[in-house]
């Protein structure tokens, strides 16, 4: 069950890049305009410094913030790194701009180009020691007179275009900074105490379990290897026999690889047709790769491609017609010695109850 506070933690990226989002276009509208630029036109540019201000943020926290989660804490960091670095920077050219763009004139800023015009070009050879704000003055404030309409133009667009900037660059290297930081340790909750289990080996009842698939030549292979093994003493598990009726199916050959000291595998196309057969599993689980080795016989009755769980397992080939070694006889030496000694056949130990 998801609790309120996980889904939170799990949100929360998506709900800090919104937050930086939202308050880049806040600050974008809100942020004091260069006096200079003051005037009717101070509400549209508010609206439009917002919206840059946003999409600015917004091309850069949301890659950040999706890639989060496939990409090294390393590439927050080089962000927040070169969004401060950046945003250092347009902040001291907009000012360097907006000193160059504006004088001061009867007591306020005044928006001016520049590139002088014919006059004041003229003026500047003239009276070279005299600042051109004189000029400005005896121009009755008329500041095309003094520079161009184009590079007044300019001064404009530019003004307009950087005195923000600064600020979305300043919320996105906040932004890649708490991305920056590692998660707190894994909360995991406390297991409950459980009584010791006892690591004794199970008791062993049987030579050999026999897994195969019903039906077919398996089955016809099983019960012949039953009859051969018991008759030379070997006690052998095998499902129809010694299983508990009462019990798991699966418990029940769990149990019996467990309680033999080897186990048969009858391996041909329709034991592994499944791709992930329940003997597998249960194999895998109770034998580690070096007990596979040594307990897990396959003895393989159709040429067939080894799964994973039998591989590198040299196994019995039972698919060769001019074989050195009879199959039987290969496997009674691999098991070597019966467990409980000679017995009459057919004496097979029955399962436990």
């Amino acid at each position: 069950m998801t609790t309120p506070l996980a889904g939170l933690r799990r949100r929360w990226p998506a709900l800090l890049a919104a937050a930086g989002i939202a308050a880049a276009a806040i600050a974008g509208a809100l942020l004091a305009q260069p006096a200079a630029l003051a005037g009717t036109e101070s509400r549209t540019r508010a609206v439009l410094a917002s919206l840059a201000s946003a999409g600015i943020a917004a091309a850069v926290i949301i890659p950040l913030t999706a890639r989060r989660r496939y990409s090294p804490r390393g590439i927050a960091v080089a962000a927040t790194a070169m969004a401060l670095v950046l945003g250092l920077a347009v902040y001291i050219a907009g000012a360097s701009i907006q000193r160059q763009c504006t004088v001061q004139y009867d007591g306020r800023a005044v928006l001016i180009g520049t590139e002088l015009t014919g006059l004041g070009q003229h003026y500047r050879q003239v009276y070279p020691q005299q600042p051109i704000e004189e000029l400005l003055r005896d121009a009755s404030g008329k500041t095309e007179t003094v520079w161009t309409r184009q590079s007044i133009a300019r001064c404009r667009v530019t003004m307009s275009a950087t005195y923000f900037l600064w600020l979305p660059l300043l919320i996105v290297s906040l932004v890649g900074a708490v991305l920056a930081v590692p998660a707190g340790k894994l909360s995991v909750p406390a297991a409950p105490a459980s009584p010791v289990m006892s690591s004794a080996p199970p008791v062993l009842r049987y030579d050999v379990f026999i897994s195969y698939r019903h039906g077919g030549a398996d089955a016809d292979v099983a019960r012949q290897l039953l009859d051969a093994l018991e008759a030379d003493g070997y006690t052998v598990a095998i499902d129809e026999r010694d299983f508990v009726a009462s019990a798991s199916f699966l418990l029940e050959i769990e149990r019996c690889i467990r309680e033999s000291r080897h186990t048969l595998a009858i391996v041909s196309a329709r034991y592994l047709e499944s791709g992930n057969c329940e003997e597998e599993a249960i194999v895998t689980k109770v034998l580690d790769m070096s007990e596979r080795r040594r307990r897990l016989i396959p003895l393989i009755i159709q040429q067939v491609a080894m799964p994973a769980w039998l591989f590198n397992l040299v196994g019995i080939d039972c698919t060769k017609q001019d074989g050195l070694v009879d199959p039987i006889d290969k496997l009674k030496a691999t098991l070597g010695k019966p467990l409980f000694g000679n017995r009459e056949p057919g004496s097979g130990v029955r399962g436990p109850g």
